[in-house]
């Protein structure tokens, strides 16, 4: 049992991090306000900002920093101009900047994650529901991306045990950007049929808006609004007024995408084998709602994860990469998910609907899968393998400005047998930017026990200081198959802070923090505890970060262990030409001597020619365990069209060689070559070659 004292540490540390809210809480905030004005110039979209549309448009700026010096005026200007037709949004940015050589633009694919380079973006909510909204980014290369933000971004990930995640959402609007001498452009046209917002003349014209600047080379974030600590802060961002939206054309399209591959194939040394297939995406986007069906859907284009080493006790979790599940995939998030779509293996077919119905969000989705590899061991307690159906519903009703409640039910069934739970969840916002988080969840599964799951988190997390505090009881039978539950039988609390403080001069950043988890069985045998603490500094484009940490546990074959480890990172990262990072740890685990390091090196010989290469080593007891070299080429021809070849090569003389070339040669529509040559340790081979084709159709119907 947890002793008084630690008891007394952790109550002490949670009402001072209440305290610390209460003193950092912000002021109301003042809403700013523009005026679209409309045009019947729209501009062309070539990142330039010489049309006769953006010298009518609506023009504002004042923007101030989110970091590193919060309220303060932007160090360097940002204009913001914006236009409509009855068919498109149109926003414009002129970004100054004194020193053009330290302007950072690297990423050339799409929806990529702009961590390092300068960029623009723009948030609407289009609802006015103050918690809800899309996002729009470029970089000065004009690459795009786009994503959607619930409950003020409660579902954007910030680690591998954080609630929610970010996902990716494709929509399809244009966006271009130039550089020039002393200033680089972006411009913005999205389309209002892709966007979901209701036409009633009842409801509020008013949409939310904020626009934000990242300036890498200071590591200063600008926003328009006054967001407090909270970059997500969609409660206060200002408003975009003016916008007819009763008239606006909105027309949906019954959307149609055929694909057909050619798959060339060869097992070892037989003889090649030709293969044809063919499958079919349909999806209709009623105002507030998106409907999708599948059949025989081909993921040929999605390269497999990387090989990772993992040096926890908690398995790792990948991003979903393929389309069908990424629409509306954040409405199914959950403190603990109980419905992670990666579990759904090999799909056959499937059915989706998912959107917003006034203050309800609802997902429902039903699939066909088989097991993406039938010769995978069973663990114990788990359905056999086969071909499966997966069910899920997801309901969640807001309430006020920022709070829901919600409800998911899901089920995994072959005939009689069935793995299924349900489970509510509910989100509240307190003063302070403090958000509690509760989940109650129970499974039922065929001959096995029924048990249930407790979560409560009280979490902070703003740019200056962040808290999370967590009670997690998860039964000693409860063990979904179709969600992510790193850990069974546990039960116990975790407690991290974190404290950032941002400097303008050669010290850029300095964060610190810590990190406590105490973890014991039903039966009431400590079966996991955890301290650590970490301190990071970033000096001009050079990062380093130390965290040393004692960690006790015992495994699943009851071997209890005392690891005692001090985990590293240093990186240099330049706006441009290349980046070194190194990830890496040094100690005792598991009772060896460990020693692992991760060297990763990018060169960007041009803005669309790239070199990553990626070691892993990890020695134990001065034994070579793991050794993987990755190495990967990327080519960007154009905007839509690129090239990729990535080689992995493991210390069992595992090889996976991947090659893609892509050509979306209009929106949605993608002309692919991918070839993949693979090698086991066993040395059996294979070679496989898919030529695709997707072409989407848009029908009207009604």
């Amino acid at each position: 049992m947890h002793s008084k004292g630690m008891k007394k540490t952790i109550g002490a540390g949670f009402f001072l991090s209440l305290w610390i809210c209460g003193i950092c809480y912000p002021d109301s905030p003042i809403f700013r306000e523009i005026k679209v004005v409309e045009t019947d110039s729209p501009p062309k979209i070539d990142g330039i900002l010489n049309d006769l549309c953006w010298q009518k448009a609506a023009q504002t700026g004042g923007f101030i920093q989110y970091g590193p010096s919060p309220g303060k005026a932007a160090t360097q200007l940002t204009k913001v101009f914006v236009a409509h037709d009855q068919n498109r949004l149109y926003v414009g940015f002129e970004c100054l900047k004194d020193d053009m050589n330290r302007l950072a633009a690297n990423s050339t694919r799409r929806d990529s994650p702009f961590f390092s380079d300068d960029h623009v973006e723009v948030f609407l909510d289009t609802f006015s529901d103050k918690r809800n909204c899309y996002a729009f980014a470029l970089n000065p290369l004009g690459t795009q991306r786009d994503r959607r933000i619930i409950n003020e971004g409660s579902n954007v990930r910030r680690g591998g045990s954080e609630l929610g995640s970010a996902l990716p959402w494709d929509c399809d609007w244009d966006g271009r950007a130039a550089i020039h001498a002393d200033k680089w452009t972006a411009e913005f046209s999205i389309p209002f049929a892709e966007l979901r917002f209701p036409k009633s003349r009842n409801h509020p014209v008013a949409w939310g808006v904020n626009f934000w600047r990242h300036d890498e080379s200071r590591e200063e974030e600008q926003s328009w609004a006054d967001v407090g600590s909270r970059q997500y802060a969609v409660s206060r961002f200002g408003h975009l007024t003016n916008l007819p939206v009763d008239s606006l054309v909105t027309k949906r399209l019954l959307e149609i995408k055929p694909y057909g591959v050619a798959k060339p194939q060869q097992l070892n040394a037989e003889a090649p084998v030709l293969k044809a297939d063919t499958g079919l995406d349909l999806r209709y986007p009623f105002s507030n709602m998106s409907v999708d069906f599948t059949i025989n859907p081909d993921f040929a284009q999605i390269e497999a994860d990387p090989d990772r080493v993992n040096l926890t006790d908690i398995p790792l979790r990948f991003p979903e990469k393929r389309p069908f599940f990424l629409e509306g995939n954040e409405i199914f998030q959950m403190p603990v998910e109980l419905f992670y779509s990666r579990r759904v293996g090999d799909l056959s077919s499937g059915a989706k609907m998912a959107g917003k119905l006034g203050e309800y969000n609802l997902a429902v989705l039903s699939a066909q899968a088989e097991p993406e590899d039938p010769d995978e061991e069973i663990e114990e307690g788990h359905l056999p393998l086969g071909e499966y159906n997966y069910s899920v519903l997801r309901v969640q009703r807001e309430l006020g400005r920022t709070s829901s409640v919600g409800f998911l039910g899901v089920n995994k069934q072959r005939g009689g047998l069935y793995d299924r739970a349900s489970g509510v969840d509910a989100r509240f916002t307190l003063p302070g930017n403090v958000d509690l988080n509760l989940e109650y969840a129970r499974e039922w599964k065929t001959g096995v026990k029924s048990d249930d799951l407790i979560f409560a988190q009280l979490s902070r997390r703003t740019n200056r200081f962040s808290f999370d505090l967590r009670y997690t009881d998860i039964g000693e039978h409860f063990d979904l198959e179709t969600g992510f539950i790193p850990r069974i039988n546990r039960r116990g609390l975790f407690l991290s802070t974190r404290y950032t403080k941002h400097y303008d001069g050669l010290i850029k950043r300095l964060r610190g923090g810590i990190r406590y988890e105490r973890l014991e069985n039903h039966a009431g045998f400590r079966t996991n505890e955890q301290r650590s603490i970490n301190g990071s500094i970033r000096i001009q484009d050079f990062f380093l970060w130390l965290g040393p940490q004692w960690y006790f546990h015992v495994t699943d074959e009851r071997i209890a262990y005392t690891d005692k480890l001090v985990r590293f990172y240093a990186g240099w990262s330049p706006p441009k030409w290349a980046s070194i990072r190194n990830f890496g740890s040094v100690g005792i685990r598991d009772g060896k001597d460990t020693f692992f390091i991760r060297p990763e090196i990018t060169l960007r010989p041009t803005s669309k020619l790239s070199f990553e290469i990626i070691l892993q080593r990890l020695i134990e007891d001065r034994e070579l365990t793991e050794w993987t070299r990755r190495f990967t080429v990327n080519y960007q021809f154009a905007q839509r069209m690129y090239a990729r070849t990535t080689s992995e090569l493991t210390i069992e003389n595992e090889r996976r060689i991947f090659l893609l070339f892509a050509y979306e040669y209009r929106p949605e529509s993608i002309f692919f070559i991918v070839y993949n040559d693979n090698r086991d340790e066993e040395g059996a081979t294979e070679r496989l070659l898919f030529v695709k084709i997707s072409h989407l159709f848009k029908l009207g119907v009604w």
